[in-house]
């Protein structure tokens, strides 16, 4: 019997929804949906979600914190490692894989040494391991190295803040105020790889857009007097054919100066 009643219960209720008009036969449908899954959703446990929040957080933090004493105590063991031996002496405990696929070339004396000039900042020494270097690998090699070398930079400003700060602390609570202070005030880097920031007067983002920064500025073979026309074959054009040969002397200058208003493309 009970299941007779329910049944005709069903049938009343469909007849009931077909004579609705078909907005209230959604909202009717839509009551039922959400009717039905809130009678099947479990609860939500909340007891001591807060104290577990802290707890994993603070689990977190010293995960963190215990990762970079590691990162910070492999780099100071393989700082120690490279001082000791003389052949090694030149390569940074960060090497990238064009730096150390460089110097393992010019240590089999296979390597194409290239010296980029930059106005205000360090010369740039490219050591490019291929056989017959390219323009395009050589401008790879100049971006890779730059940015590396601009990395380092900002993490030894970092770190000193970081020790003065330190230093002049009188107590834990106040190297961490300090340390935070200092760091904060300490001026952004330019990011300027071509040229210095002293020379423009203004600071620059950190990141440089390498495809915008080929298109304002082109290669000066120093040992020529010529300008690099890096468009020829589409960059596929080797060192040789353009003139460059191992131990030149290159630098930044803007591409409008030498090649008109034509863009890089």
């Amino acid at each position: 019997m009970d299941l007779l009643r329910e049944r005709h219960q069903i049938m009343v209720k469909r007849r009931r929804l077909k004579r609705m008009p078909i907005n209230l036969q959604r909202k009717a449908i839509r009551e039922a949906r959400n009717l039905a899954g809130m009678q099947q959703r479990q609860p939500k446990r909340k007891k001591h979600a807060k104290s577990r929040t802290i707890l994993d957080r603070l689990g977190t933090d010293f995960e963190r914190a215990e990762h970079n004493a590691m990162l910070a105590a492999s780099s100071q063991e393989l700082r120690q490692i490279l001082a000791e031996f003389e052949e090694l002496a030149d390569v940074p405990p960060d090497p990238t894989a064009a730096e150390l696929l460089g110097q393992i070339a010019k240590a089999e004396g296979r390597a194409t040494s290239i010296h980029v000039q930059r106005d205000g900042l360090s010369t740039l020494d490219i050591e490019l391991h291929q056989r017959s270097p390219t323009i395009a690998q050589l401008k790879k090699a100049i971006a890779t190295i730059s940015c590396a070398q601009l990395k380092r930079r900002q993490r030894e400003q970092r770190r000193g803040v970081a020790e003065d700060a330190a230093g002049r602390a009188e107590d834990s609570d106040r190297q961490q105020v300090v340390g935070s202070a200092g760091a904060e005030a300490m001026p952004r880097s330019s990011g300027e790889l071509v040229n210095s920031a002293l020379r423009n007067g203004h600071q620059h983002r950190a990141l440089v857009s390498w495809r915008f920064l080929w298109r304002c500025f082109a290669l000066f073979n120093v040992d020529t007097n010529q300008p690099i026309d890096d468009n020829v074959d589409n960059g596929r054009a080797t060192l040789t054919a353009l003139g460059i040969e191992n131990g030149a002397n290159l630098k930044f200058v803007h591409r409008v100066k030498y090649f008109g208003r034509r863009r890089q493309s």
